[in-house]
């Protein structure tokens, strides 16, 4: 294989790909409200439309899939060789420098939401398919991008894909990090819930908890409002308990004998929460030591006891691991209560030697004793390709062979398309030490590194799917 003709024609391209990169960036594709043809909403299929009308400008065969997803494909072999890539894009949100839906160039940086979670990548994918193609590799097998639609929402555009035609025999999703993840840990998602009663006669009653937005994220900020007869001898109280344990604790008279207590930790992702600090459980644990609540008394001294700061699962007692996949992580990323109603909401990743039945059971047996009610919301297995598999050693071969460094395979915590497909593993874009600016304000990948994906991208394809010389 002449690899240098394949590298010179990528290089070649490189303005070619800025320009279409900019259009496709220029599309937001957030989900939006369902339309016939449109099931994820209008914007997304516009953004399949233009991406499926490239390929097939760049001369690539074609299919829809009633816009749930599309894919283009080269090749007529035996076996499939698939490539996962999704055209969907979180919402821009707050905190942008430059336009979040345009392509801006800075410091050698490509800057627009999608650059690098996942549309950046999904145009290298096509990029380095029509650089193999145009290189004059010969194909053993087929090759099959696929894209898809509703990644960030929940995956049902690859439910729908799987559905309607066959899963392409092996592969891969840049969507993730180099070198390559062949372990994607279990999920499981549990509501711990309690309606208390109410607050009535409680020395500290407790009125409100608010922590989390999502349930995969570490809570920075967790508040309580309480009632307070004396606000000099709860902040006293509090004083000590957050120099005891090391908590940053605040409180706030809010007149009318209430007080409003915050718990500031530190947010992380819930696959890392031992990047973060979480908030839910330093306002919890000061709530129980306080003595505070009525009703709820009970179910907050169980909470924290059960769930801490430790981010583990230690002393719910489902705390396990494995050489292969790691330990089990358990986020608490979410707490509400009401004054009546009392929820938490965890986040668990399980390694591959845990069950589901066991950690469910498990945590029913901690906190059935305060009448608190577990509701399994939703869960999947964890993913594994086995090391040895011919997919895992073909990108790692290409990766060392692009890069010169020493390729390794290892697992995270996160999920990524790979999972709706067998015998497919997560690969790339980022590099090893790089920043994961994906969901974030201003997100950006290097130009550089970007050319580099399309590199290894063209030959994994062509070690995979190609004919050995």
């Amino acid at each position: 294989m002449d690899y240098a003709k394949l590298d010179a024609l990528i290089e070649a391209r490189r303005d070619e790909f800025l320009k279409d990169l900019g259009r496709w960036l220029s599309i937001p594709s957030v989900k939006g409200a369902a339309e016939e043809g449109a099931p994820f909403g209008r914007e997304n299929r516009r953004m399949l439309d233009l991406a499926l009308e490239d390929a097939r400008g760049y001369g690539f065969a074609t299919r829809m899939f009633d816009g749930y997803a599309g894919d283009i494909s080269m090749g007529a072999g035996e076996k499939t060789l698939g490539i996962l890539c999704h055209l969907d894009v979180v919402p821009a949100g707050d905190g942008w420098t430059v336009e979040p839906f345009a392509l801006t160039q800075k410091d050698g940086n490509l800057i627009g939401r999608g650059v690098l979670d996942d549309k950046g990548p999904a145009l290298a994918a096509l990029y380095a398919m029509r650089c193999v193609r145009d290189a004059g590799v010969e194909l053993k097998d087929t090759v099959r991008l696929i894209f898809g639609c509703d990644e960030e929402t929940g995956m049902t555009d690859m439910a729908y894909y799987n559905a309607h035609t066959a899963a392409p025999d092996y592969g891969f999703s840049p969507d993730a990090e180099y070198p390559v993840i062949n372990i994607e840990k279990g999920g499981l998602h549990v509501l711990l819930s309690k309606n208390t009663g109410g607050e009535e006669g409680a020395e500290i009653p407790v009125y409100e908890l608010y922590a989390g937005e999502r349930p995969n994220v570490v809570p920075g900020i967790a508040r309580a409002v309480v009632g307070c007869k004396d606000v000099s001898a709860l902040r006293e109280r509090l004083e000590l308990i957050a120099a005891a344990r090391g908590f940053e604790l605040a409180l706030r008279d809010l007149g009318d004998g209430r007080a409003e207590i915050t718990a500031t930790g530190k947010s992380a992702h819930a696959s890392t929460p031992h990047l973060g600090k979480n908030a839910a459980g330093m306002l919890l644990i000061a709530l129980s030591e306080l003595g505070a609540g009525g009703g709820s008394r009970e179910a907050i001294q169980t909470l924290a006891a059960c769930l801490g700061i430790s981010g583990q699962g230690k002393l719910l007692g489902i705390a396990v691991m494995d050489e292969l996949s790691g330990p089990l992580t358990c986020n608490l990323g979410i707490l509400r209560y009401d004054g009546q109603s009392l929820s938490a909401h965890l986040d668990i990743r399980y390694p591959l030697c845990a069950s589901e039945e066991k950690i469910c059971g498990q945590i029913c047996m901690k906190v059935s004793p305060a009448q608190i009610a577990v509701t399994r919301l939703s869960g999947h297995a964890p993913h594994h390709v086995p090391a040895n598999h011919k997919v895992v050693k073909g990108l790692l071969k290409a990766y060392s062979d692009v890069t010169g460094h020493e390729g390794y395979a290892f697992a995270i915590g996160g999920g990524t398309y790979s999972r709706c497909m067998p015998n497919t593993v997560a690969f790339g874009p980022c590099f090893p030490g790089d920043v994961d600016t994906c969901h974030m304000p201003d997100e950006w990948f290097s130009l550089e590194n970007m050319m580099l994906s399309i590199r290894i991208m063209a030959h994994a394809i062509a070690e995979l799917a190609g004919k050995a010389d």
